[in-house]
């Protein structure tokens, strides 16, 4: 038995079979872990019933990754019992969850790239598909468009990976987690924050598939995104410090109601921090300009500007040019054509460390592979582009020099006056940043550049994948920023947060600037006016 079929039956003839037989129903009984004396999860109970989505909300370390890898194997429970179909199970790893019918979307896609679609699908049953040392690649891709069809997801499954958008790469996951729920006519589909770094367009996209896949899955719902959270889900179990709080009718409840049991308070109503927004004067210094900017195939001639202490919020669908705009005007992604002026003195943004070395700083959509180095210490991450320079390092030969020597004390000094400024919560200076929570780690990214002092700051999805506590410290960082003449490029997926932060708001329609809004205090335009200008 292979794929997401038993056999070579199809998934409409397991749920005719499943109709005869009790579908599986998954429960959490009394579930407790432990590491080194703290408590991860205490006493957690939690039931999820058949073709039913339930939510899981908390703030970061609340204990929502530690009960995800409890129930695939990751991690085994020290006390309590996991319950499948009615039966107590002890769950040996991720493959042997996937047997029992518990799969996983992971926060962080898990593709390779220069693999086609149907590979990156059956990566982990290749030996399946192996007769004789020889991988039957024909088998492999029917297969998988046999599994997509059913779902009804459109992929080109011959192409490779590299060339899905960031949707495209999302619903291969959730694919692939139907492909390894092997052994079960109704799986359990874990979605740990699976809108992370999806538009609009992506996010109705994957509630619809949710929506029609029910029939023949249940799911968990893990995100940050409240309002998602209740859109989708049946009920909502809230965990806070390890326990569970409370459980909520998604029907009945609202965002105040979660986030007041998820921290303890309702979150503030100044959320946004709109009150500390300042009116920028038309004579205030342009900190950035942008003229004729265009990267082939993804931006089209976008002029615009930034005054000191402006954020300029750009929205637009997926595949609008947004996010490469903001990789062109760093370096990152080089543009084809146009001039870019820092402070009124031109550019030439061919590298991210050339821009750097004018004030920009560039906090990228993906931290996790762009925005640190996981596996060195959270000193190092602080420092980094500070390298070279007088706030670091011991000069042998003038600052800058190859001959400059970091000095550890400047560095340690300079994580410590980030852990306090930014509250980033780690055990040490010298903690990898891996281990830390989510919003800890993007603290670390928007660290680094306020200990280079950078003025300009291009920020991408700032809040991606971050609590809401943690939203809240990134957008008091922000007006904090403003307050001292830093300039930011804003771009964001959330409408919401967009509007909530930005002085002024462009619009990207198909790669081009197609208007630029003001968004004052009192009279900030609406989602649906943004988004008819967006479609």
């Amino acid at each position: 038995m292979i794929g997401t079929i038993s056999g070579d039956r199809s998934l409409s003839e397991r749920d005719e079979d499943a109709a005869d037989t009790a579908a599986p129903r998954l429960e959490i009984e009394s579930i407790s872990k432990s590491f080194r004396s703290v408590d991860a999860l205490s006493d957690v109970s939690i039931a999820i019933e058949t073709g039913e989505v339930v939510g899981l909300v908390g703030e970061n370390g609340a204990g929502k990754s530690t009960l995800l890898k409890l129930l695939t194997g990751i991690h085994r429970p020290d006390s309590g019992r996991i319950v499948l179909n009615g039966s107590p199970v002890q769950i040996d790893g991720p493959r042997d969850a996937a047997h029992r019918g518990i799969a996983i979307v992971k926060q962080e896609q898990d593709v390779v790239p220069n693999l086609t679609g149907y590979e990156n699908l059956y990566l982990d049953q290749i030996p399946d598909f192996t007769r004789f040392g020889i991988v039957n690649t024909d088998r492999m891709r029917s297969r998988a468009e046999q599994v997509i069809e059913e779902l009804g997801i459109e992929l080109d499954l011959a192409a490779p990976v590299s060339s899905y958008s960031f949707t495209e790469r999302q619903m291969l996951e959730v694919s692939k987690a139907f492909s390894e729920s092997i052994d079960t006519d109704h799986p359990i589909i874990l979605l740990d924050e699976p809108t992370a770094g999806l538009d609009e367009d992506g996010r109705e996209l994957l509630f619809n598939r949710i929506d029609e896949l029910r029939e023949r899955a249940s799911f968990v719902f893990v995100s940050h995104e409240l309002d998602e959270v209740l859109e989708v889900s049946d009920r909502i179990y809230v965990l806070k410090d390890g326990s569970l709080v409370d459980e909520f009718d998604a029907a009945t409840a609202d965002e105040s109601m979660l986030q007041r049991a998820m921290v303890g308070r309702e979150t503030a109503d100044e959320y946004y921090r709109t009150s500390r927004q300042p009116s920028i004067p038309s004579t205030a210094d342009v900190a950035l300009r942008a003229d004729g900017l265009t990267v082939a195939g993804d931006v089209d001639d976008v002029s615009f500007s930034v005054r000191d202490g402006e954020i300029f919020g750009i929205v637009g669908v997926e595949g609008c040019g947004k996010n490469t705009l903001g990789r062109a005007l760093c370096g990152v992604d080089p543009p084809d054509g146009g001039t870019v002026h820092v402070h009124g003195d031109p550019v030439d943004p061919t590298s991210l460390g050339r821009m750097v070395e004018t004030g920009m700083g560039y906090v990228p959509k993906d931290r996790k592979a762009e925005g640190l180095l996981l596996y060195q210490p959270l000193t190092m991450n602080v420092s980094l582009p500070s390298i070279g320079t007088e706030r670091t390092s011991h000069s042998l030969g003038g600052v800058g020099s190859l001959l400059s020597l970091i000095d550890g004390g400047k560095e340690r000094e300079m994580a410590a006056e980030s852990v306090e400024q930014l509250d980033i919560k780690t055990p040490r200076l010298d903690s990898l940043v891996y281990q830390l929570s989510g919003g800890n780690q993007q603290k670390v990214v928007l660290a680094k550049w306020l200990q280079r002092q950078s003025d300009v700051l291009v920020m991408d999805n700032v809040t991606r994948g971050i609590d809401v506590a943690a939203k809240e410290e990134v957008y008091r960082v922000c007006r904090e920023l403003a307050e001292d003449g830093v300039s930011m490029v804003f771009i964001g997926d959330e409408l919401p947060e967009v509007i909530g932060m930005s002085n002024r708001i462009g619009v990207m329609k198909k790669g081009r600037l197609v208007d630029a809004v003001d968004a004052p205090v009192g009279d900030k335009p609406t989602e649906e006016a943004l988004i008819e200008m967006m479609i």
